[in-house]
């Protein structure tokens, strides 16, 4: 226990010295010792009147915040952020591999974004879906967008690149 600690006293003895006090000051009223009644009913007062301003004192002090630290944290900030960068890196590269990978990773969360964004939903209304990326993206980027555009038979074809991705994300950010 450093200096700073505060004293904890068990209420049990805080309770026992309270009614010895008591007693104490019964015998000396029934015992006629009149003068020393003021004396001893001074004592637990004064106790009482400095425990409360080292109450107040120690409440008023600001006490440091010893919580675990963020990297310390299984889902604290750090982690999360760690998992966002790894996230994005892996995404990052499927931007530069095959056809296939842009397909299963990219397109699902682009086209979903994509939808959020608009506020369409895909499913609704197709035509419309497809002349709002169109203006959006451009005849070069949406067919990357295009949920509708993945193709089983052109798989080992590459990706459209980082530069690409980079490009769709930026139009995403703009709407």
């Amino acid at each position: 226990m450093s200096n700073g600690d505060p004293v904890r006293v068990p209420y049990a003895v805080v309770a026992v010295g309270a009614a010895v006090l008591i007693v104490a000051v019964e015998a000396v009223a029934l015992r006629g010792h009149r003068a020393l009644a003021p004396l001893l009913a001074a004592v637990p007062l004064t106790l009482t009147l400095a425990l409360l301003i080292r109450s107040l004192v120690e409440r008023a002090r600001p006490t440091p915040e010893f919580g675990p630290e963020d990297y310390e944290i299984d889902n604290g900030p750090a982690e999360m952020l760690r998992r966002w960068r790894s996230r994005a890196q892996m995404l990052a590269d499927r931007a530069d591999g095959s056809r296939a990978d842009w397909d299963r990773h990219l397109r699902p969360l682009l086209a979903k974004e994509f939808e959020l964004s608009t506020g369409h939903r895909v499913a609704k209304d197709r035509r419309a879906t497809a002349a709002a990326g169109l203006v959006q993206f451009g005849p070069e980027l949406w067919p990357w967008v295009d949920p509708e555009n993945s193709s089983p038979r052109e798989q080992n074809e590459r990706a459209p690149g980082r530069a690409a991705l980079d490009e769709i994300l930026r139009r995403l950010q703009e709407m």
